[in-house]
């Protein structure tokens, strides 16, 4: 009985990790489509090129990122994508800015309020959210370790880096802010039209870039108590089982 219980268990956990690893397939899917859209080549469109690194990252099967490539080019059965924001007040008056990639804006739109109201918030008016964040490129590069899978074993290489030195190069390019992150990296924000540039120089440099992506930075932050810290993360965990949400954004410290 006991070794019964323990497969079972096994199972669903099994089946747990594999529903989640379907919704980031998901999720990561549309993101390469959406950009795809836009324009097919990686090599002309940064976006194109971002969104199929972070796929390849995440080891998302090549077939699906083909496939969501191809939907743009007419090849397939083509679906169309939009991105849209809401926008809403969680827990102590927390700006929520939520990112979705859907097909259908009137199921988003629908499932959103679903969720707001179950966990009894309030959605905002347009621009009521949105002003509270500055958009930004950020873009993270490893100073230390850079972490490789092969032949199924994590393997470690150290990399070469002078802190000093690559804090003396940022003052050479458009760099609006930079960070040092406590997971071996660095957090480097630019605005948007200076981002290619800021990603060239780099490469050109030899750093490690883990990624870069556009992110809503709130211009200030609030502190909540530690009770609505819990409420907080089930609202957010409960969007995230969404498969319309692509990213949610707050201003919760």
């Amino acid at each position: 009985m006991s070794w019964h219980s323990k497969w079972h268990n096994i199972k669903h956990r099994k089946a747990a990790q594999d529903s989640k690893k379907a919704k980031i397939y998901l999720k990561l899917a549309k993101q390469v489509q959406l950009e795809a859209i836009k324009w097919w080549d990686p090599d002309l469109n940064p976006g194109l090129s971002l969104a199929i690194s972070k796929a390849k990252s995440a080891w998302v099967p090549k077939p699906v990122i083909e496939k969501a490539v191809k939907k743009w080019s007419w090849q397939d059965t083509w679906e169309s994508l939009q991105e849209v924001f809401y926008e809403w007040y969680g827990p102590e008056g927390v700006a929520m800015y939520i990112k979705c990639i859907t097909s259908n804006t009137n199921r988003s739109a629908s499932n959103i309020r679903t969720i707001f109201t179950k966990y009894g918030w309030n959605m905002g008016q347009e621009w009521s959210v949105a002003w509270q964040f500055n958009v930004k490129w950020v873009i993270v590069v490893l100073w230390q370790l850079k972490e490789e899978i092969i032949k199924w074993k994590t393997v470690q290489e150290n990399i070469d880096f002078d802190k000093n030195e690559f804090e003396e190069k940022l003052l050479e390019i458009p760099v609006e802010d930079y960070e040092e992150m406590d997971d071996n990296s660095y957090r480097i924000i630019t605005e948007k039209k200076d981002l290619m540039q800021v990603v060239w120089y780099l490469k050109e440099n030899n750093y490690n870039i883990e990624s870069y992506d556009i992110e809503f930075i709130p211009e200030n932050t609030i502190q909540i108590s530690e009770k609505n810290e819990g409420k907080l993360e089930r609202l957010i965990n409960a969007f995230e089982e969404d498969d319309d949400v692509d990213e949610i954004f707050h201003n919760a410290d």
